[in-house]
């Protein structure tokens, strides 16, 4: 029933497979010529060295004058000429290998552009059979549907589970900054107690500015994250605790109160901003493994609809 059209699938999967072999060869032909480019620069470097050598003992200059002098000019010049024919013999055949892997990949270049659009006339012929099969072939075409949901499915929890871990990424971030505001208050508010004078009481209240701002900037991170992640647990079997997430020490700081009691509340804010950058690490590397559970029956799904069409008779 499907003898035409299967054919057509079969000599397109093979022409698909050598443009993949070209692609490669292209791919390792470009980084041959980037090596022998690099190597044909030093040797050309080195050439206009030697040659520079044998211009000055053969021209009007000191270092001609000097060997002439002690009577080893012409053993001089015959070695740097050697020097020289052999810098020019590797150019010049390094240069050669450049043109040469040049026309390789340019060659391969073309056929690739000849066969540009196999990928999509490849979906189209697969295309074009599920119609068929749908038609003719109900109880297949029954699943084929199942699996062309099962992957869009999966194609939308992939795309949540990826918002949700650069949505982490970012928390982390502004975590880190946070701590490190944190860490720096505390200590200038430590060197403040003991004594440290206008400088360090100045430093320790703009450090724990920097710090509130960060620390503002950690919540409204965690809040987007919190909401990636509801979106991720309506499709995942996995149980994130998104619970009690926004629980920062709040920074009241006056003239009124006293430097222990603020010492204590960037102590506190400091312990509770590295804990919520580990457990938000460890809800990324929760992500990360669902990101790859579902990269793997993603394909299965696809590899499973494209068996299906293609062994169908």
């Amino acid at each position: 029933m499907f003898e035409e059209i299967n054919q057509q699938l079969a000599d397109l999967k093979l022409r698909i497979r050598q443009k993949l072999h070209w692609e490669q060869n292209v791919q390792l032909l470009r980084s041959q010529h980037k090596q022998e480019v690099d190597k044909r620069d030093r040797l050309l470097r080195r050439l206009r060295n030697e040659q520079h050598d044998v211009d000055r003992l053969t021209g009007i200059s000191f270092g001609a004058f000097f060997y002439s002098m002690i009577g080893k000019k012409e053993e001089k010049l015959a070695k740097e000429t050697e020097e020289l024919l052999q810098a020019r013999l590797k150019y010049e055949v390094t240069s050669d290998t450049v043109k040469e892997l040049e026309d390789e990949i340019q060659s391969l270049e073309e056929k690739l552009r000849q066969v540009a659009g196999l990928e999509s006339e490849m979906a189209e012929k697969l295309t074009h059979k599920e119609r068929l099969i749908l038609e003719v072939r109900p109880v297949l075409g029954t699943r084929l549907r199942e699996l062309t949901h099962r992957e869009s499915d999966l194609q939308a929890h992939q795309k949540e589970v990826q918002e949700a871990i650069v949505a982490g990424r970012s928390t982390v971030a502004y975590l880190d900054e946070a701590i490190k505001q944190l860490e720096s208050a505390s200590s200038w508010g430590a060197w403040d107690m003991l004594g440290g004078g206008m400088i360090s009481t100045a430093i320790k209240h703009n450090r724990i500015d920097e710090a509130r701002s960060a620390i503002h900037s950690a919540q409204k991170s965690l809040r987007k994250f919190q909401q990636e992640l509801k979106d991720v647990q309506r499709e995942s079997a996995i149980r994130i605790d998104i619970g009690e997430m926004l629980t920062f020490a709040d920074f009241f700081f006056d003239n009124i109160i006293t430097d222990w009691i603020v010492q204590d509340r960037i102590s506190t804010s400091l312990t509770q901003a590295r804990e919520k950058r580990k457990e938000v690490s460890a809800l990324i590397g929760k992500l990360n493994e669902q990101a790859a559970l579902a990269e793997k029956e993603l394909g299965q799904t696809r590899q499973a609809w494209l068996d299906l069409i293609e062994k169908a008779e």
